[in-house]
C-alpha cells in the first residue's frame, strides 16, 4: 500500500515515504477510522462518498532514510514545502488527487489543514493533514416566474385540446398495421428481430396471427401473410 498526492496544477506527484498508522475518513457527522499497519488496508462501504480524509504521520529524517519501511525518501523540508504549496493562492484552492493504492480511495481533493513540527534526534518532522473532497458547485439560473406561468398555461391548453380530440380522429391517426410474407428460412424470432429489434418480441406477432399460424409458433411456412402489430 502507498499514499500518493498529485498536484493537478503542476502534475508533480508526491509519494509519502512512511505510511501513517491510521486514516480517518469523515462523511457528514460520522467518523470511521481504518488501521493501516495492523490490517494493511482501508475498507470503505460500497457506494459511499467521503467528505474528508485526515491522518497524522512522520516524515523521516536522513538518518532513517535507509530503513526498510521508508519508501522513496525525500528531505522532510522538501515534502513540507511541497504540501504547503497546495494551500489556497489568492483565495483559489489548488486541486490535488489523493490515491491510496489497494483501497477505493482515488479522488480529487483540496488541502484543508496541514501542520508540522520537528521531533527527535533523527531529523524527523511529525505532521497532521486533512484533505477535503473536491466537488464542483453548479449554479442554476433563477427562472422567470412570468415565463414559467405562461409555459404552464400553454401545457394545460395543449392537454385540453388532446382530451377534446374525438375518438374517431385518434383512431385514424394511429399507424396502420404492417404485413409480412413469410420467406424460406424465416422464424418468428427472426421476423421480430427485423421489425422490433428484439427477437424476444416474437410473441406479439404470434398473438396477432394465431389463426394463421396455429397452436405451434415454431411452425410457419413460406407464403403465409402475417400481420405485424
Amino acid at each position: 500500500m502507498d499514499i500518493y498526492i498529485t498536484n493537478l496544477k503542476t502534475k508533480d506527484r508526491l509519494r509519502l515515504p512512511m505510511l501513517p498508522e491510521e486514516i480517518t475518513a469523515k462523511k457528514a457527522n460520522q467518523f470511521a477510522s481504518y488501521s493501516i499497519i495492523k490490517k494493511g488496508d482501508v475498507r470503505i462501504p460500497s457506494g459511499t462518498s467521503l467528505d474528508s480524509f485526515s491522518w497524522s504521520g512522520t516524515l523521516p529524517g536522513k538518518y532513517r532514510k535507509k530503513e526498510p519501511y521508508v519508501k522513496e525518501w525525500r528531505k522532510p523540508s522538501e515534502i513540507y514545502k511541497w504540501i504547503a504549496n497546495l494551500k489556497a493562492k489568492k483565495g483559489k484552492p489548488v486541486k490535488a488527487r489523493l490515491l491510496i493504492t489497494g483501497t477505493p480511495i482515488n479522488c480529487d481533493v483540496y488541502l484543508q489543514d496541514f501542520s508540522a513540527s520537528p521531533k527527535g534526534g533523527y531529523g524527523d518532522i511529525e505532521y497532521s493533514i486533512t484533505l477535503v473532497q473536491a466537488r464542483e458547485i453548479k449554479v442554476s439560473k433563477k427562472s422567470d416566474s412570468k415565463k414559467d406561468s405562461k409555459k404552464s398555461s400553454n401545457k394545460k391548453s395543449s392537454k385540453k385540446k388532446l382530451k377534446d380530440k374525438p375518438a374517431s380522429e385518434e383512431r385514424t391517426s394511429k399507424a396502420k398495421a404492417q404485413t409480412y410474407t413469410v420467406k424460406s428460412g424465416d422464424c418468428l424470432w427472426k421476423i421480430a428481430q427485423k421489425f422490433y429489434g428484439s427477437g424476444a418480441q416474437y410473441t406479439k406477432i404470434y398473438n396477432a396471427n394465431k389463426k394463421t399460424i396455429g397452436s405451434n409458433p415454431n411452425k410457419i411456412y413460406p407464403g403465409q401473410v402475417l400481420t405485424i402489430p
